[in-house]
């Protein structure tokens, strides 16, 4: 008799756990939920469990399923500013308070984008300072996880949705939010931040198997994802079946993996269930030996997350800052050059893509810049124009966009020339201070090649919104090549009159 009321009082115990509602991990107290955009909330309850959403005068109910989970879409939301409940109803009541309503951005990459103010951050302790100012930009941290196989429901890996204060940045990125500040103090609308990095990682891992599948240039690598799935499914069912005959060794190891979309799977695939308003990219250290083979996987990358958001929401790649000796070779081609304009050529394909240039905010002798102010501001600057309205804005420093020959001369012909282009001179750690004019106007870093591929440094003048380009060396000239080097800063100077840099570009592809 004993042992039945024991019994009995186990499944009453397990039955009230089961009925009790949970809600995925990706919710807290803090956090942002997007504006504009049907909102899914999703979790547990006991099948069959009726279950209430509620924020603010907007409601959800759903049923649970056969499986015990729900999924309550909220209609959309408009901004809100005021923390409000979040409230989750069933057998019992699940509250999230200080729930505010805004836009929330993906912040991804490696090391320079996953750095916080803990890492040093130029006038760190200032900018810190000025949090109590922006109570509506919050955060979520991802850990680092991998999976072979698309994780659905969001991760248990995350921490919980904070306030961007002086004591919570010291864990937050540093470039993501000053770009968050920069949008919440331009617009008033709340900001999450969803900082899901990996420092030291590759691109690969973080791009999905559907984003592989695109891009024709990458068909072997995707045949290779789908052959060491189909791999691990059927060794799980050897495991399975020699542990049913009590032989738990006779499987062997698990099969090996390729390194794509590892991190995909388990950091970004639980997340796509909930709306965002766009996404950042800051990574290449770990591919920067690359040239167009980069290009190819921003492409996938941004075409992968998109087709599993279900929509084009903005891209914005960071190009990489100057790193390593000073070299003085009018070739270049050294370093991070050629991924660098891999990055440019990916961001000007890409549908709704941008490019943030770096290459004037670098440092020699370290691969982390700790000046990410400018980094965040000129995020910011495509997100007003693209996302807030501000369409006369002027978003990006000159971008290569043509050249044309003019006997012996070349012009080339850029995009986002603003107001104008001038020679300017910045200093590395000097967040948020404008180029100042070159004495004497003279631009640097141009090379010019003839047909026989040989470099010669080239005399360059700005004509209206051109630079022609030639060389007494070069009669003939057919390519050009501008910043194309590991670390061209002080060799670089060519800006809109907005201060906004050039991205290093080369017309050739030799």
């Amino acid at each position: 008799m004993k042992k039945l009321m024991v019994a009995a009082a186990f499944v009453a115990v397990a039955a009230s756990s089961f009925a009790e509602v949970k809600v995925s991990r990706f919710f807290s107290s803090n956090m942002v939920l997007q504006r504009g955009k049907p909102y899914p909330v999703i979790g547990t309850a006991a099948p069959g469990e009726k279950v209430t959403v509620q924020y603010g005068g907007a409601s959800a109910s759903v049923v649970a399923d056969a499986d015990g989970r729900f999924r309550a879409v909220l209609p959309p939301l408009e901004v809100e500013k005021t923390g409000r409940d979040l409230v989750v109803s069933g057998e019992n009541r699940v509250v999230f308070t200080n729930v505010v309503v805004g836009d929330v951005w993906l912040v991804s990459g490696q090391s320079n984008s996953e750095m916080s103010f803990s890492w040093g951050i130029i006038n760190g302790k200032a900018e810190m300072a000025k949090a109590k100012d922006y109570p509506n930009i919050r955060a979520i941290k991802f850990m680092h996880v991998r999976a072979p196989f698309p994780v659905k429901y969001a991760p248990c890996n995350g921490g919980s949705w904070v306030v961007a204060t002086e004591k919570t940045l010291s864990g937050i990125t540093a470039e993501g939010y000053f770009m968050a500040r920069e949008l919440n103090a331009k617009t008033g609308v709340p900001i999450g931040i969803l900082d899901d990095n990996w420092s030291g990682c590759r691109i690969e891992p973080f791009v999905c198997a559907e984003g592989m599948k695109l891009v024709p240039e990458l068909a072997k690598e995707y045949n290779a994802v789908m052959n060491s799935r189909e791999a691990i499914v059927e060794w799980c069912g050897k495991v399975a079946a020699h542990r049913a005959d009590g032989d738990y060794g006779a499987a062997g190891g698990m099969p090996g993996q390729p390194d794509w979309s590892l991190q995909y799977n388990a950091m970004i695939s639980p997340i796509v269930a909930y709306p965002i308003c766009g996404a950042t990219w800051y990574q290449g250290c770990s591919n920067g030996g690359e040239g167009i083979s980069y290009a190819k996987k921003l492409a996938a990358l941004a075409g992968g997350w998109r087709s599993q958001w279900g929509y084009d929401f903005p891209f914005y790649i960071v190009q990489l800052a100057s790193y390593t000796a000073k070299t003085t070779d009018p070739a270049g081609g050294n370093g991070y050059a050629r991924i660098r304009n891999a990055m440019r050529i990916a961001a000007q394909t890409i549908p709704k893509a941008g490019l943030a240039v770096a290459i004037d905010i670098g440092n020699a002798k370290d691969i982390h810049p700790k000046n990410k102010y400018d980094v965040g501001y000129r995020l910011s600057l495509w997100a007003r124009r693209d996302v807030y309205g501000e369409k006369d804005l002027v978003v990006s420093g000159p971008l290569f966009k043509k050249l044309e020959i003019e006997g012996g001369k070349a012009r080339v012909i850029f995009e986002h020339t603003g107001s104008g282009l001038f020679a300017g001179e910045k200093g590395p750690d000097t967040p948020g201070v404008a180029p100042e004019a070159t004495p004497g106007g003279k631009l640097r870093g141009f090379a010019v090649a003839g047909a026989d591929r040989k470099w010669h440094w080239a005399d360059a003048v700005i004509d209206g919104k051109d630079v022609v380009v030639s060389s007494a060396e070069v009669p003939a000239p057919v390519a050009v090549r501008y910043a194309h080097r590991a670390n061209p800063m002080g060799d670089c100077n060519l800006y809109n009159k907005e201060g906004l840099p050039a991205s290093p570009f080369r017309t050739d592809d030799w």
